[in-house]
């Protein structure tokens, strides 16, 4: 994984404890809680030194009550459509997954594209009855990257993972849990407190089990998204220089200035 400098900007990523549980806030506002270099660098940060202190047992992940993320910054897709940058070169993404210790995302608010695909490598996540959750690639016109074709359909079960790739749109929590998605979703009010109550109860047993255990059920998941990534990252070359990509983010975000 990309080793990231720490931003010397504000903060927009939190670290605080509540015993032997981490809490990492992602807080840009203004931001939109997209991936901004300072967003990425501050929460790889955090969590590397949540799980540095021995006195942690879990990492509790969450976002702003109305939004978690939103994913990817129009400068990053446009640096992506323009074959400047590619979603393979740093798996800032897969955090969660290298954390030694579990981790549980509390999704409250929204999670959208890379921002759900960023709570999927949570060990356990929490979501809101009434928020929008979405695959929202295809929307742009260019297919799915961060590993979403290997979590979409292993988090949600196939036939609504691949649905929810294909079809781009918004789905709220309660229609994921409708349709069967394997996945805990509670009143929103609630998921604060469910997804703290659930990231408590791994707390008890010795460190050293805690995080044999975190290496033993992550392992297949990196190998699994390392070879989707790929996959994905090869297609990529192809989606996103069709023309129509880059329009697609002019008309969603504004003038990219092309």
């Amino acid at each position: 994984m990309t080793t990231h400098a720490t931003s010397a900007a504000t903060p927009v990523v939190r670290l605080s404890r509540e015993g032997p549980l981490a809490v990492v806030t992602l807080d840009d506002a203004e931001g939109r809680n997209t991936f901004s270099p300072a967003l990425t660098a501050q929460l790889v940060d955090c969590v590397e030194r949540a799980a540095a202190d021995p006195g942690t047992r879990a990492v509790l992940v969450e976002g702003r009550p109305e939004l978690f993320c939103a994913g990817g910054t129009q400068r990053e897709l446009v640096n992506f459509a323009r074959g400047d940058a590619t979603f393979d070169t740093d798996d800032f993404f897969r955090v969660f997954a290298r954390c030694p210790l579990p981790v549980i995302a509390s999704l409250q608010g929204h999670a959208i594209g890379g921002g759900l695909v960023l709570a999927l490598y949570a060990d356990f996540a929490v979501f809101s009855e009434r928020s929008l959750y979405a695959g929202n690639f295809m929307r742009y016109g260019f297919t799915p990257g961060m590993g979403a074709t290997h979590l979409f359909p292993a988090r949600f079960g196939r036939e609504l993972g691949t649905e929810m790739l294909y079809t781009a749109r918004n789905y709220r929590g309660a229609e994921l849990r409708e349709r069967g998605a394997p996945v805990r979703v509670v009143p929103h009010a609630d998921v604060p407190r469910t997804a703290r109550e659930l990231a408590r109860s791994v707390c008890g047993p010795p460190r050293t089990s805690v995080e044999l255990l975190k290496q033993e059920m992550a392992a297949p998941l990196l190998a699994a998204t390392t070879e989707a990534i790929a996959r994905e990252a090869a297609l990529h070359r192809t989606s996103f220089r069709l023309p129509e990509v880059l329009d697609r983010i002019e008309a969603a975000y504004g003038d990219t200035g092309r």
